[in-house]
């Protein structure tokens, strides 16, 4: 017999949720133990009784997916956590691996690959919908061209901006660097689009690998 996987399912659109429940009675040895409508709800639940697999959305209301991850694991690291949203911007997708997600699905995906995530995030193993593995990919494969590339190039940052870019290389997102730094979240923006200019870059996990290599900051 099959062991049993508990899950916690948050997603904030009713009709979603309900066909991700329909899904997983596909799944025999699957126990859906919480059904959560926001972050929030899915954080209390995760931590009253941790499941061994969260199901989760990024967009939601009052926590959003990506945080929601993270203050899961750092209570509780055995669980195991697949995200299943509409949303596939790169910065996303990198932020959400970096929070700790075992695996990343699109709400285009079929029930049987929703199903073989969980399975697979269970094992500790990752399941990626074939559009996201090749972004990452792509992005690899940026980050080789930048490594035969000179390195030892003089980058021009202010004090600011290289405060701002620890905490990019750190995984904190906009909102969260201007709280830390009490700043305008716009002001946190600026600097960012200006630090992105300066290493020659497209997006903040090119600008956080970069500025590792060539040690103007520490790696995380």
């Amino acid at each position: 017999m099959s062991t049993t996987i508990r899950v916690v399912i948050a997603d904030d659109e009713p009709g979603y949720r309900n066909a991700i429940q329909r899904t997983l009675t596909l799944m025999p040895e699957c126990e859906v133990i919480g059904v959560c409508k926001d972050g929030q709800e899915a954080l209390d639940a995760c931590l009253a009784d941790p499941p061994d697999v969260l199901l989760t959305d990024i967009n939601m209301p009052r926590l959003d997916g990506i945080e929601l991850m993270r203050r899961v694991l750092k209570k509780e690291r055995d669980v195991k956590v697949v995200v299943l949203t509409v949303n596939e911007e790169e910065e996303v997708v990198f932020e959400s691996i970096r929070a700790g997600a075992m695996g990343y699905l699109l709400k285009t995906s079929t029930p049987q690959e929703v199903i073989d995530g969980i399975r697979l995030a269970h094992r500790g193993e990752a399941k990626l919908t074939p559009k996201i593995a090749t972004k990452i990919i792509e992005d690899f494969r940026r980050v080789k061209d930048d490594d035969e590339s000179d390195d030892s190039e003089l980058y021009v940052l202010s004090d600011r901006e290289t405060e701002i870019l620890e905490l990019i290389a750190k995984g904190m997102r906009n909102k969260e660097i201007a709280n830390h730094l009490s700043i305008a979240e716009k002001t946190v923006k600026n600097h960012v689009s200006n630090i992105l200019k300066a290493l020659q870059v497209n997006s903040r996990t090119e600008a956080a690998m970069k500025a590792v290599r060539a040690k103007l900051v520490q790696g995380s």
